[in-house]
């Protein structure tokens, strides 16, 4: 894949990027235990999100708003219980699996990323591997909480009349961006790059990384297709992130960290 020109072709060219992820996976056997890893725990978030997550959404918002009782009020409240039920759908069928997954997910796009730029000379040994994981884990913390904010803000909306209309598409506009932001950042959090490096680089090819996004937040929510959300949004990303490199346009890789001084 190569990074084109102008508004529309970027945007068509990260909403083809899930398709092609999953394209990669079916053709490549080898991929698909590391890829069964995510699925699997998607399943489960997913199931216990529709049991549980009515009663959790509408607790969650009564610790902030009492259900009234006028029926316009109600029928605001109902609203916000949805919008609240559709955050922890994406983050117990797409965030938390994605998280429980990292160490599949880090093989399955180390394993694309070696094949489609080929190898790379090992970087530091068991430190850079400790580097690793700090930076992966403090990313996801980052964007988990990035995320939540952003739709905690966002509820504030359905409190305005008129302007609350806009709340879907503004919640759905904050889904794809942050998801985009979630599978770019798996690549390059393995070479120690930093979340607004990620955020960077996707300004940089915008609005491509809407298109990717987009397409995972949409395919959530499409049942048996959302299984795979996680694995192909794995693949997608690390696709991007070897266009990018092969482009120059993302950030050159951390270096390896030091050795330790001698005591002597």
């Amino acid at each position: 894949m190569s990074i084109p020109n102008g508004f529309l072709p970027r945007l068509l060219a990260g909403a083809s990027l899930p398709p092609r992820g999953l394209a990669y996976l079916a053709a490549r056997p080898a991929l698909w235990p590391y890829a069964a890893v995510p699925a699997v725990l998607t399943l489960l978030g997913i199931v216990a999100v529709l049991v549980f997550g009515g009663s959790l959404a509408a607790w969650l918002l009564g610790l902030l708003w009492a259900r009234p009782d006028a029926w316009l009020w109600l029928a605001l409240w109902r609203v916000a219980q949805a919008a609240i039920w559709l955050v922890l759908f994406v983050l117990g069928g797409f965030a938390l699996p994605t998280a429980l997954a990292a160490p599949a997910l880090d093989v399955l796009s180390a394993r694309v990323e070696r094949l489609e730029l080929g190898e790379v000379e090992s970087q530091g040994g068991f430190g850079r591997a400790v580097a690793e994981t700090v930076r992966g884990v403090t990313n996801s913390l980052v964007r988990l909480l990035w995320f939540a904010l952003g739709h905690a803000l966002l509820l504030l909306v359905l409190l305005v009349p008129v302007v609350n209309v806009a709340y879907p598409v503004l919640a759905f506009l904050w889904t794809a961006r942050w998801t985009a932001v979630e599978y770019l950042d798996l690549p390059m959090a393995r070479h120690l790059h930093r979340l607004e490096e990620v955020h960077a680089a996707l300004r940089s090819i915008r609005p491509l990384g809407l298109g990717l996004g987009g397409v995972l937040a949409l395919a959530l929510v499409v049942p048996f297709a959302n299984l795979l959300v996680v694995p192909a949004g794995s693949v997608a990303g690390t696709l991007l992130y070897c266009a990018l490199v092969r482009a120059r346009l993302a950030p050159p890789a951390s270096p390896p960290p030091l050795p330790a001084p001698s005591s002597r």
